[in-house]
């Protein structure tokens, strides 16, 4: 068995097109099999009783690492590689060169800002580009690198050791920050509810199930912006970053992980609403209502009442 991949022995792995995913309805990993014109999706609980796969068995610890896996990817094919996240911490997943800038870019700011005995952090990328394009920033980043050597205890060599750290930094940021575009979709959705109160003013009812959701996309709009100020705030003070290097890019890496994983439920949705004009339509009438039922299901409170 290759360490690196989900080779599964029994034979019930094997069937083409077969793929593990998370299962909608009851958000349990499953495996999804064809067999002439029957479509089954099994739960890993019936998959191991009805095929005789042992607890234990190397079968059913691929399974075990299958429902870690998924919370990364969509889907996994028996035989594909395991994620990235799951063999060396490493993001199964890529992006794209403007998020790596935009991370460079901010780690830029933090060493000009540190030098200046100021810090701050700056998200926007237009401010980023302004200040990574100043003529006096190539300078006071190799000031900040010379003090930073001296506190560091570094000698020989010492800009190149800490840019390499900077890029490998600039790296793991890129993925937060391919994170944080995508999350911008999710606020997206508020946009587009406040143009369909507009669009859809005269009807009630309608307008009463958007006040509902906007008031359920809240919870986690809060809870998203709370996760990324915490990822902003880790790197914010640079010289920490540098001096605890390992440590931060774990702490990256697991923010990461968990962002990917709650954004990834949102995928559907999201594509669904970038695909579907903003206009009066059935196609966005069955939007909201498939809108409504994803944001009740995840966020809606509920009260236990207790007799006294």
């Amino acid at each position: 068995m290759r360490d690196t991949h989900f080779d599964f022995q029994h034979k019930v792995f094997s069937i083409s097109g077969a793929y593990f995913f998370i299962d909608p309805g009851t958000k349990q990993p499953a495996l999804q099999i064809t067999l002439g014109d029957l479509k089954a999706a099994l739960s890993f609980t019936t998959l191991m009783e009805s095929f005789d796969i042992a607890e234990g068995s190397p079968d059913s610890k691929l399974l075990g690492l299958v429902a870690k896996g998924l919370n990364f990817v969509k889907q996994i094919r028996p035989g594909e590689q395991i994620p990235g996240e799951l063999l060396d911490g490493r993001a199964s997943w890529s992006v794209d060169d403007k998020h790596r800038l935009i991370a460079k870019g901010r780690l830029t700011v933090q060493l000009v800002s540190w030098i200046t005995g100021s810090e701050m952090i700056v998200v926007d990328a237009d401010e980023l580009e302004q200040v990574v394009e100043d003529p006096q920033t190539k300078t006071r980043v190799k000031t900040a690198f010379r003090e930073i050597a001296e506190k560091l205890g570094l000698k020989d060599n010492y800009e190149q050791y800490l840019a390499d750290r900077i890029d490998d930094l600039a790296q793991e940021l890129s993925y937060i920050e391919a994170l944080r575009d995508r999350f911008h979709h999710i606020r997206g959705i508020g946009d587009n509810l406040a143009k369909l109160t507009q669009i859809y003013r005269t009807d009630r009812t309608f307008c009463s199930e958007i006040a509902r959701m906007q008031g359920l996309l809240r919870k986690p709009v809060r809870e998203y912006d709370a996760i990324f100020e915490q990822a902003d705030a880790q790197t914010g003070e640079i010289f920490g970053a540098l001096r605890a290097f390992e440590t931060t890019v774990r702490f990256i890496r697991k923010i990461r992980d968990d962002l990917r994983s709650r954004l990834l439920e949102w995928e559907e949705l999201l594509q669904a609403w970038e695909s579907t004009p903003v206009e009066r339509s059935m196609a966005i009438e069955q939007l909201q209502k498939q809108t409504y039922r994803f944001l009740a299901n995840r966020y809606i409170e509920t009260k236990v009442w207790e007799r006294k």
